[in-house]
């Protein structure tokens, strides 16, 4: 068993890991290692784009067999497929079509902390954003509405309208301290203490779904989702301008690989299909870790630091149990919960939106269309071409997403999956009456896991220096007590806080606005 010696390993190739490897490479001339046990990199976001009757990710060629273990290297599996999905690579219907293993929420598009992130480390990436809002409303008879911008909503009462501007007003107005003091409050419970207009509510609880992935306010930490709507005063964005973005081929893989290029110009390294048996850790002390090669011989690579880029309920398949406090181990997998998102992507002909006097760039909310049926809350749809904002389809040819939030529970019984997708397939053809003529396929993609392990209301989550053990570090989208959001941005701004930390740097503040910082540290007490 041979030995080669660096200053960081970091296991996993998610944004996080990608991002602060770059960074310590980059500014610090740090010799890094990122270690990732799938064929590709990436982590949670993987994108896959067409090519024949195969379809390519990180310069691997997949056929229907392939692309199924892919899938699962990012927890997410196919869970509907018309025609079958044999039948769909073998006819080449995804010939030049890009998308991705579920729904990605790249918010802000090229204002947010992901694109500076990038900008910063000299690999920018174009994030273009939806252009529009639209809403299809279940209580009228799913009649479809394009939102213009600063007209009343024509879903609500008038005294809803207003209440509701007036409560978003308010929570533009939050501080970060204020957001940071609501991080152990459930949203649920911060909302009810505002005795909001019914309508009101209904509306922020789908916004809130939205930008968390949690569909029930009860497991959603408040803090989390006023942030966002402390800063759309400050980013100058709105639903109709930046409720998600996306990337053009090869979708939004972009960013790991743009992360890459960084790290391998400043001389890291990435090695793929080599998976982490345990990090070495002796007297309390990092020491390397032991990884299993392509060959599958075993291999000790020192190293003094040692990042773990793994969701929280994760780490102990390489972190061995006995160098933590047994509470701390049992929170992390028995407490912790999982934000799962279901997703379909519908291969289109043409544009549909068009005949019902929707932009098909709009981002297109459709709440509560499943209700009472033993769901942790009220199912929301959202609805989005990605293709008509990014170069993501052959010319002419558009794309149709329904994304929904359920729990990783959820999302592991059949039938409530099942249930879910029925019910929009179902209002799919009722609504679009020629989807035969328009549509090539449909594909439905489970996710367990899309949006990362999430803490309970009232945990912080764990800080990116382990109190542990020494020269052990953890960056992700649930890392660093001082982070809010979560997904790529989140991630993001994880790696920055997670390279300050071991540098003693500032580079938080050079990198990212106040606005997308950190929440303020907690005040000491004695």
């Amino acid at each position: 068993m041979s030995s080669k010696q660096y200053d960081f390993v970091v296991i996993g190739s998610g944004v996080g890991g990608c991002g602060v490897a770059a960074l310590l490479a980059k500014d610090f001339g740090k010799k890094v290692l990122v270690l990732e046990k799938a064929p590709h990199i990436g982590g949670r976001v993987a994108s896959y784009t067409g090519k024949g009757n195969h379809v390519t990710i990180d310069g691997l060629e997949l056929d229907a067999t392939s692309f199924r273990k892919s899938l699962a290297d990012s927890r997410c599996w196919v869970g509907y497929c018309e025609p079958d999905l044999k039948t769909l690579f073998e006819k080449g219907l995804l010939d030049g079509r890009t998308f991705e293993n579920g729904g990605h929420g790249l918010f802000w598009g090229n204002k947010s902390r992901c694109h500076l992130l990038l900008d910063y480390l000299g690999e920018p990436v174009d994030m273009p954003t939806n252009k529009g809002l639209g809403f299809v409303d279940p209580n009228n008879n799913y009649a479809i509405y394009q939102v213009k911008p600063r007209d009343a909503y024509p879903w609500m009462t008038k005294e809803g309208f207003a209440a509701t501007l007036n409560a978003l007003r308010d929570m533009g107005k939050l501080s970060m301290e204020e957001c940071a003091a609501a991080m152990h409050t459930d949203l649920e419970t911060w909302l009810a203490e505002k005795h909001l207009n019914p309508e009101a509510y209904d509306y922020i609880k789908v916004v809130a779904a939205c930008q968390t992935a949690m569909a029930e306010p009860k497991l959603t930490p408040a803090g989390d989702f006023l942030g966002y709507m402390a800063m759309a005063r400050d980013i100058g964005m709105n639903l109709h301008t930046g409720s998600v973005a996306t990337v053009a081929e090869p979708g939004c893989m972009a960013i790991p690989l743009a992360m890459e290029r960084a790290l391998k110009n400043a001389g890291g390294e990435i090695w793929r299909r080599t998976p982490v048996e345990e990090v070495m850790i002796e007297g309390g002390k990092v020491r390397g870790v032991i990884v299993r090669t392509q060959k599958g011989e075993y291999q000790s690579i020192d190293a003094s630091h040692v990042i773990c880029n793994i969701p929280p309920k994760h780490i102990f398949g390489v972190l061995h149990p006995r160098h933590f406090p047994a509470e701390w181990v049992n929170k992390l997998q028995n407490k912790w919960w999982s934000a799962g998102l279901l997703t379909s992507y519908i291969g289109l002909k043409k544009n549909i939106w068009e005949a019902k006097g929707v932009d098909e760039r709009s981002f297109i909310w459709m709440p509560g269309v499943i209700k009472h049926e033993g769901y942790i809350g009220a199912v929301d749809m959202v609805i989005w071409n990605m293709a008509a904002c990014a170069k993501r389809a052959p010319q002419g040819k558009g794309d149709f997403l329904f994304s929904t939030a359920l729990t990783d529970v959820e999302m592991r019984n059949p039938q409530k999956v099942r249930r879910v997708i029925d019910f929009c397939m179902d209002w799919f053809k009722r609504t679009f009456t020629d989807w035969r003529e328009n549509v090539e396929f449909v594909m439905w993609t489970p996710s367990d896991e899309a949006y990362g392990n999430w803490r309970p209301i009232g945990e912080d989550r764990p800080e990116v220096k382990s109190p542990y053990v020494d020269g052990l570090y953890f960056v992700g989208d649930q890392y660093g007590e001082r982070l809010w959001g979560g997904g790529v941005d989140g991630a993001s701004l994880c790696a920055v806080m997670c390279a300050d930390s071991i540098m003693g740097t500032d580079l938080e503040f050079q990198i990212f606005p106040p606005y997308h910082r950190g929440i303020p540290k907690k005040a000491k007490t004695w």
